[in-house]
């Protein structure tokens, strides 16, 4: 009960009270009872508190009226059906208020949103957001939830008004209530922002849930609100074949049914594609009720051409064709109109109403399309689905390219940007039209960063318009260029941004010597970290070593305002070195990194303990890749530590940077043999890399590509070989995804998830799935070694290796030869730091060598191998490393059996009981993953002794062993 409604209770107490009281004190005066006026009293008492109730009451419908009216309806009325005999006004029966289908398949979602609203925490978070593609279910799941809460006396509605006004409309009325809102990345930042805020002062009476395509659009909301909108639930295709085919059948039934329409047969046959929305799935089913053939295998492209076609059929405006319709719904779908009468006027535009006698008219179509298309948000005409509404202003910008004026641009580019990402040629549209106006392309790129819709190729196409000579030398256009703050995603346009700051701090140095330095060397940090992401190492080092030389000088005369600097300038420079395989160089950098920001934690300087974390991670990579295990698994522990601190404070925050730290602390534990230890990091840096990347679709990829591959390889080494070739394909499916975005960084990883996809699948007895993955690696490396023979031939004999081990296990031991044959030249070239770092890889293939040439009968030729990769695996053991004993002891058996076959007895048996010693070891350390190798190799050595005639000593082994036989 609100306190209005209560004032109106103490109102009529007070007069019923004040009544009784005259009717007292006159009894009294009088100084005889009378029953007549205790009568009249009680009835004036009851009439005083039926009035008083009736008054309340009716505020209340009046209250509940004026929030009702604030909200848009969650099911409009449905518009008349057509007739049987055409097809007319039928589109709409796709949007979600109109589908005459329930929800499917979004059941647990559904739930875990109603729970949030009817538990009312007021300590729980008043916003979520839903995001996927269009036509994904965004809207469709909100309406149910929203219709399943007024079933407990929820009041749900869309936003339609001012959240300030809608929100005290909603406290006044006293009822929960759920606010949907629809494109919330269309709806301008203050309205939502006014909307987020009074919600959060009433947090047990409101709930807003928020659709957008991505969660980038609304960074835009202020500081105070943001970190409330931080639940992120992305919805993507769901259902497999049975699912689709079982939901078409009853959307066929559905659609027939409200159409008046005969059912059509549905023989048993696939429907669509595992990349189908639930729109699509609903579009087949409607054109198959149509009487369209071919609905079941068509493409998007023809699927939403017949519905535009299906549209444009309902059109109806006095001595006006299609054609000029479809442009005018055009320009006011792009451009935002507030009123009828700006409407009009940007009808101008349509070559038949740019004439001043053409006003009437005008004015006309104007009203035609905001009746049929009312506004949305953004005073756009808000055509549904937004699928036909996209492509339809597609086509017809394909006919009238110039339907459009140059100072249109950047209103127009947000539409056009989010077509993209369903329509690839939007994206010549968008580019054609910013191309017109260089003086407005600032403006137009703010528009669409803004609207967090983005991928690769939007980034490039955004990177080569600022990237040009006219766009470097318009110093105007520049300088706005250079506020823009592009998101991640846009990695190439963030780079081609880096290189015009560098350009603009270039001139200003020139013009003011000893001025703007600073700043030049930050954009020259900038440029060299967008470079080494786009795997343009060489650049970035050029770069980078220019912005670490200004630093060195800046920081002689402002050590307090540059050491910081310093330090991140140093962290890019290492991380450049490593990524070019100049891992001493790398490490004397970071080094300096390090000591510098470890002084600056030390001191407390601010923010800096983020700087010495990013340096201090950075420098125990570069450690493992020199073979310093333990070094780089102390600096690594080191890291987690702090963020682990960090993260309980500030989950949100640093629970990325976690990840990240936990990742490498555990590869450090897997170079040093530490599989199990290693095991759990990994899992953890994968669990939260995949909540993060299923909360923000399009992010955290690199990052969790890593943390998946690592998990995968210590799974090997635990040898649970279908757990491994599970995890390293989703790695190698996350590696297309980089890949193909970034293909000069990403190419040789995906080459290395693919080498160790291959290596699992084979010990899982998937031979025809290792070889095609183990080819494929080859292949990749192949043309990466062709351009960057220095970086990529050891990686080339790594994979060859890989591909052997496949062709062996398949039977092929002349080939596999023969692809070690090829390795084995390309790792004795390496020298120094460099076949340190390919050592593993130098002994794996020896010892591979070995074991093909004995499959092939060339026993003296396999001794030869197998005694270097013996001695080859000596080397990597000097690092007392666990996982390099057992590798030693593997080679050891292999050594002996060679000798066995060559019947050298005697050094075979040297050769088993070394191994049986290393074995020993291992075992210590992990008798679960290494007792049953122990167990095997005293089984053999205890009968090699018995042929030997050494009886006695192969009974004490045989009581070690347990009479086991292996």
């Amino acid at each position: 009960m609100t306190r209005l409604r209560g004032a109106r209770w103490w109102h009529g107490l007070v007069s019923v009270l004040t009544a009784a009281g005259v009717g007292v004190l006159t009894n009294l005066a009088t100084g005889e009872f009378s029953w007549a006026l205790v009568i009249a009293l009680a009835a004036l008492v009851l009439v005083q508190a039926g009035l008083a109730w009736g008054q309340s009451a009716h505020d209340h419908r009046d209250r509940v009226e004026t929030r009702d009216g604030l909200l848009g309806e969650l099911r409009p009325a449905v518009p008349a059906s057509p007739s049987t005999d055409d097809a007319r006004a039928v589109v709409h029966w796709l949007t979600a208020p109109y589908s005459p289908t329930p929800l499917w398949g979004r059941s647990k979602v559904h739930d875990e949103l109603r729970t949030w609203c009817t538990a009312r925490d007021p300590k729980a978070e008043v916003a979520r957001v839903i995001t996927g593609p269009a036509g994904v279910g965004k809207s469709r799941l909100a309406l149910a939830v929203a219709e399943s809460l007024q079933d407990d006396g929820w009041a749900a509605g869309r936003l339609k008004d001012q959240g300030t006004t809608l929100i005290d409309a909603i406290t006044a009325a006293g009822d929960p209530t759920l606010v949907v809102v629809d494109d919330a990345d269309r709806v301008p930042a203050d309205v939502l922002a006014a909307l987020l805020t009074g919600a959060m002062a009433h947090p047990d009476l409101v709930r807003v849930l928020l659709l957008a395509r991505t969660a980038d659009a609304l960074k835009a909301l202020p500081d105070n609100v943001l970190p409330h909108v931080r639940t992120v639930t992305a919805l993507r295709p769901v259902g497999e074949a049975a699912d689709r085919q079982r939901w078409y059948a009853q959307a066929v039934a559905a659609y027939a049914k409200h159409l008046h329409l005969p059912k059509p047969d549905l023989p048993e046959r696939p429907v669509g594609t595992d990349e189908d929305t639930l729109l699509v799935l609903h579009a087949r089913a409607l054109l198959a009720v149509l009487g369209r053939s071919g609905t079941r295998t068509h493409t998007l492209a023809t699927l939403v051409a017949e519905l535009v076609t299906l549209e444009q059929r309902t059109w109806a405006a006095a001595g006006h064709d299609v054609e000029v319709l479809a442009e005018a719904v055009t320009v006011l779908a792009l451009l935002p109109a507030a009123d009828l009468d700006e409407a009009a006027d940007l009808l101008r535009r349509v070559p038949q109403f740019s004439a001043d006698a053409a006003q009437e008219s005008r004015v006309a179509v104007a009203r035609w399309a905001r009746r049929r298309y009312a506004a949305g948000p953004d005073h756009r005409l808000d055509l549904r689905p937004h699928l036909v509404a996209e492509r339809l202003v597609l086509d017809t910008l394909a006919t009238n390219p110039r339907l459009l004026r140059d100072d249109d641009v950047p209103a127009a580019a947000a539409l056009l940007a989010r077509a993209h990402i369903t329509y690839p040629d939007a994206l010549s549209h968008l580019t054609g039209l910013l191309a017109r106006q260089r003086s407005t392309l600032p403006e137009a790129i703010e528009v669409i960063l803004s609207g967090g819709v983005g991928d690769h190729l939007l980034d490039q196409a955004l990177a080569a318009l600022i990237s040009t000579e006219d766009v470097r030398h318009d110093v105007p256009t520049r300088g706005r260029l250079l506020l823009l703050e592009p998101a991640e995603v846009f990695l190439r346009l963030r780079t081609a941004r880096s290189f015009l700051a560098v350009t603009h701090y270039r001139e200003m140095v020139a013009i003011e010597p000893g001025q703007h330095r600073s700043e030049m060397a930050g954009a020259l940090r900038d440029l060299a970290s967008g470079l080494y992401y786009l795997g343009r190492y060489q650049e970035a080092l050029t770069a980078s070593e220019e912005a670490v030389g200004i630093r060195r000088e800046l920081v002689m005369s402002e050590p307090e305002q540059q050491r910081p600097e310093l330090v991140q300038a140093l962290s890019v420079l290492g991380s450049t070195f490593h990524a070019l395989g100049l891992l001493r160089e790398a490490e004397k950098a970071l080094e300096e990194g390090v000591e510098i920001a470890r002084a600056l934690v030390e001191e407390d300087v601010a923010d800096c303990q983020d700087k010495f974390c990013e340096v201090l991670l950075n420098l125990a990579v570069v450690l493992g890749g020199l073979g310093r295990n333990q070094e780089a698994l102390a600096a690594a522990d080191e890291v987690v530590r702090v963020r682990t601190g960090q993260a309980s404070a500030d989950p949100e925050r640093y629970r990325e940077f976690l990840a990240i730290s936990l990742d490498r602390l555990g590869r450090a534990r897997w170079s040093l043999g530490d599989f199990r230890n290693a095991r759990e990091e990994a899992e953890e840096s994968v669990k939260i890399y995949r909540e993060l990347a299923a909360a923000h679709p399009g992010k955290h990829f690199p990052e969790f590509h890593h943390s998946l591959f690592n998990l995968g390889n210590n799974e090997m080494e635990l040898h649970n070989f279908d757990a491994a070739a599970e995890l390293l394909s989703e790695a190698v499916d996350t590696g297309r995804h980089l890949a193909a975005v970034t293909p000069g960084r990403y190419r040789a990883q995906l080459a290395l998830s693919l080498y160790h996809l291959g290596l699992s699948l084979v010990e899982s007895g998937r031979l025809g799935e290792a070889r095609k993955a183990s080819e494929e690696a080859v292949a990749i490396r192949r043309q990466l070694a062709a351009v960057e023979p220095a970086r990529h031939l050891p990686e080339l004999a790594r994979d060859l290796h890989g591909l052997a081990l496949v062709l062996g296990r398949g039977g092929d031991p002349e080939a596999a030869l023969a692809a070690v044959e090829e390795a084995i030249p390309i790792l004795r070239a390496l020298t120094g730091s460099r076949r340190r770092v390919h050592l593993r890889v130098v002994a794996a293939t020896l010892m591979a060598r070995g074991s093909f040439l004995q499959d092939l009968g060339r026993d003296e030729e396999a001794l030869v191998a197998v005694m270097e990769s013996v001695a080859t695996h000596r080397e990597l053991v000097e690092a007392d490393d666990l996982r390099h004993n057992a590798k030693l002891a593997a080679s050891l058996r292999n050594l002996g059996v060679v000798l066995g076959g060559t019947n050298d007895v005697d050094g075979a048996l040297d050769a088993h009981r070394e191994a049986v010693e290393l074995w020993r070891i291992c075992t210590d350390q992990d008798e679960q993953l290494y007792g049953p190798y122990l167990r095997t190799e005293i089984a053999i050595l205890r009968k090699l002794l018995d042929r030997a005639g050494r009886h006695e000593e192969a009974a004490q082994f045989a009581l070690e062993a347990g009479g086991s036989e292996g």
